[in-house]
C-alpha cells in the first residue's frame, strides 16, 4: 500500500503575512478513495503587529490542518504527478526558490517538476477547503447586457471532484448545462481574476444597465472597466466557451 508525504514551503522573497508551509501525506489504496493529512502553517507572522496582519486580509491565526478522504480522481491524478516526479539536484536555494521535499518508496528529495506540482497542490488546498466547508465551491457568473439582449454564463465548479459545469443563457432562456474539460478552469480563473477588483465601486444586485458584469460568488457584480479593471477582451472569451 503505497504512501507518500509532500512538504512545500514559500521562498525566502515571500514575507509574513504570506509566508507559509504546506505539508501533507496520503494513502494509495486499490477500491479506496485517497486517504490524506493536510497541515498549512503560516511563518513569521511574530514580526508583524496583529494590525498588519489583520490590514492584508488575514485573521490573527489562519494556520489549518485537516484530515479526510478526497475521491478517486484524486487519488489517481495525485499519485500520478508524484510517482512520475524524478529527484532534481541542486546545490542550493536560491531566495527566489520554494522549497519542496518528496518523501515515497522510501525515497525522498527535490522534485523536478515542482512548478507542476505547485498548480497541483493549489488545487488540492482548494479541494480541501471544500471538502472541510471552510470555503464554497467556486460559482462565477458573467452576465452583459445590451439594447434589448442579454446574455449570461453560469460556471461552477467542484474541486472535490475535479468537476466544471456551464449553463448559458440568452434573454433569460435558460440552455443546457454542460460540463467543461477541467484543463478549461485555468483560462477561466486568469482571464477572471487577471485585473483589479473594486469592491467600493461595485453593485449589490444585479445591474439593469448596459455594460459586461462578474460576480464571482462574494455577493457584488463587478462592472468591466469600472469596478473590475480588466482588458475587456478577456472577459469576452469567456462568453465563447
Amino acid at each position: 500500500m503505497p504512501t507518500f508525504s509532500l512538504k512545500y514551503q514559500t521562498s525566502e522573497n515571500i514575507p509574513p503575512p504570506f509566508a507559509q508551509a504546506i505539508e501533507l501525506s496520503g494513502e494509495i489504496a486499490q477500491n479506496k478513495e485517497l486517504t490524506l493529512s493536510f497541515e498549512l502553517t503560516y511563518l513569521d507572522r511574530d514580526l508583524l503587529t496583529e494590525e498588519e496582519i489583520l490590514d492584508e486580509g488575514f485573521s490573527k491565526n489562519d494556520d489549518f490542518s485537516w484530515q479526510g478522504t478526497l475521491p478517486d480522481v484524486w487519488k489517481d491524478i495525485l499519485y500520478g504527478n508524484i510517482k512520475s516526479a524524478k529527484p532534481l539536484k541542486i546545490k542550493g536555494l536560491e531566495p527566489h526558490q520554494s522549497f519542496w521535499q518528496l518523501d515515497i518508496d522510501g525515497q525522498s528529495f527535490y522534485p523536478s517538476n515542482a512548478e507542476k506540482l505547485s498548480y497541483l497542490l493549489e488545487e488540492l488546498q482548494q479541494a480541501v477547503f471544500e471538502k472541510a466547508e471552510k470555503e464554497l465551491p467556486l460559482h462565477l457568473i458573467f452576465y452583459k447586457s445590451q439594447s434589448a439582449e442579454t446574455r449570461e454564463v453560469d460556471i461552477r465548479a467542484s474541486f472535490i471532484d475535479r468537476k466544471v459545469e456551464i449553463t448559458r443563457k440568452e434573454n433569460d432562456h435558460v440552455g443546457k448545462t454542460s460540463i467543461l474539460p477541467w484543463e478549461e478552469l485555468n483560462f477561466i480563473l486568469k482571464n477572471t481574476y487577471s485585473g483589479d477588483f473594486i469592491i467600493d465601486s461595485a453593485f449589490i444586485q444585479r445591474p439593469v444597465h448596459k455594460g459586461t458584469f462578474v460576480n464571482i460568488g462574494d455577493g457584488h457584480w463587478y462592472e468591466v472597466g469600472k469596478s473590475l479593471l480588466i482588458e475587456p477582451y478577456k472577459i469576452q472569451k469567456l462568453f465563447k466557451l
